[in-house]
Parts: structure tokens; C-alpha cells; sequence
């Protein structure tokens, strides 16, 4: 039952203390399974990067050591696998200076500046088509995109509890409002978000939303390996 063991009728919470429950929380991410490749059918399969851009993953405003270090396992991941699937999607923040979002984060991804282009290491990537985004939720940029043939999706990137957590909630939403069956699946060991002391603490944050992840439906994972 995961995190609805703490429940009862009512709401009311069983667990003495916030204490208990963060570390009921961690040690429910450290029991998750690791995803075998083998196990998923990857013609069926559409995986979607996000953000692992220049502006988040390499310099500029929203610049975080933290996301750069998602480069490297995310291009070896995406070279086992883009032969296989049906697609690679990677979205990225593009904006002009009139930018709404601009009210609540520091400029950043601007339209024309390679802040908004998606890491060079990411672009020899086969089958990976790229798109841009001027909210930090992409699903509102998928008008075009056709599941029909799709049974799993595979999202990693940047920020666990903003971008991955708006995209994979309203999409698992989408899904059950229409009563469509699809997996999501969010490898732990992919998805990281920034770190600033006292105002947006990354280890605590991940902890949560992956878990708010799992509560809504997502399979989250601590990785996905070829046995």
C-alpha cells in the first residue's frame, strides 16, 4: 500500500512525527526496484528528456552542477536504447523577454541564445526530435503527439519536482480522465533537480515529489539497466 499505510479513515495521520514520515519516504525510494530493459517492449515505448539544456545543465541563471551531471548517464542511456524505441522527444525552455514565467524565475533560455539549445552532447542522439516549451510544464506541447501505439513512456530529465513532476502528473491525469492505459516510468537515477541551501533543498524535494510520483500512479524506479 506504500505511503497509504499512514492513513485511516479521516486522514488522520498514524506516524508520531514529520521525522517518521520523511524517512518512511526515503526508505520507500530505497526499496524500489531497478527496471530491467529487457522487460519493456521498446517498439511501444516513447521517451521524453527534459531541459537537459545549456541554460540549466551548463551555464546561465538556473545553472546547476547538479543537472550537469545528468549529461553523461543520460546520453549513455539514450544511445542503448534510440535504435529501439519508436521515439525520443526532448523539450526545452525556450523564451522571448516578454516571458510570463520571467515573474517567478530568473531570465533564463532565451529565445536565439544557446542557453535554449538542448547540451551538443545530447544532439548526435538518433531518432531524438526537439521541442521547444515557454512553460515549465510540456505537456500543453503535445497537441500533435499520437500513444495510440504507445504502452510505455520513459521520462527523465530536469527538474524532478517542477518540469518532470507537472509533466508526468498531467499526463497520467490526461490518461485517466480518457481511461487510457499506459505506464509512465521515471528512472530515479535520471531525474535530479537544484540545490540552494534553505530555499530549495534538492535531496528533500526529490524525496518528496518521487514519492508524490509514485502516489499518483507513476512507476518510479531507481534505474533502468540492460540484465
Amino acid at each position: 500500500m506504500g505511503i497509504f499505510k499512514y492513513f485511516k479513515r479521516g486522514n488522520e495521520l498514524k506516524g508520531d512525527t514529520m521525522q517518521d514520515t520523511l524517512n518512511y519516504l526515503k526508505e520507500n525510494l530505497n526499496n524500489l526496484e531497478t527496471k530491467n530493459l529487457n522487460d519493456i517492449d521498446l517498439s511501444k515505448t516513447q521517451v521524453f528528456v527534459v531541459d537537459l539544456n545549456n541554460g540549466f545543465a551548463k551555464k546561465g541563471n538556473l545553472f546547476s552542477e547538479r543537472i550537469n551531471k545528468l549529461i553523461n548517464p543520460t546520453v549513455e542511456f539514450l544511445n542503448d536504447i534510440s535504435d529501439k524505441v519508436s521515439n525520443i522527444t526532448a523539450f526545452t525552455d525556450c523564451h522571448d523577454n516578454s516571458s510570463i514565467e520571467f515573474l517567478n524565475y530568473p531570465t533564463h533560455c532565451l529565445l536565439d541564445t544557446d542557453e535554449c539549445e538542448i547540451v551538443d552532447e545530447l544532439k548526435n542522439i538518433k531518432n531524438l526530435d526537439i521541442i521547444k516549451k515557454n512553460s515549465t510544464n510540456a505537456f500543453f506541447n503535445l497537441k500533435d503527439t499520437e500513444f495510440k501505439n504507445i504502452d510505455n513512456i520513459i521520462v527523465i530529465g530536469d527538474c524532478t519536482d517542477i518540469c518532470i513532476y507537472q509533466f508526468v502528473i498531467t499526463l497520467k491525469t490526461y490518461f485517466n480522465e480518457n481511461n487510457i492505459k499506459k505506464e509512465i516510468i521515471v528512472p530515479m537515477d535520471l531525474v535530479d533537480t537544484y540545490h540552494i541551501d534553505k530555499v530549495h533543498d534538492a535531496n528533500l524535494l526529490n524525496i518528496v515529489f518521487l514519492n508524490s510520483m509514485i502516489q499518483n500512479g507513476i512507476k518510479v524506479v531507481k534505474s533502468i539497466k540492460k540484465y
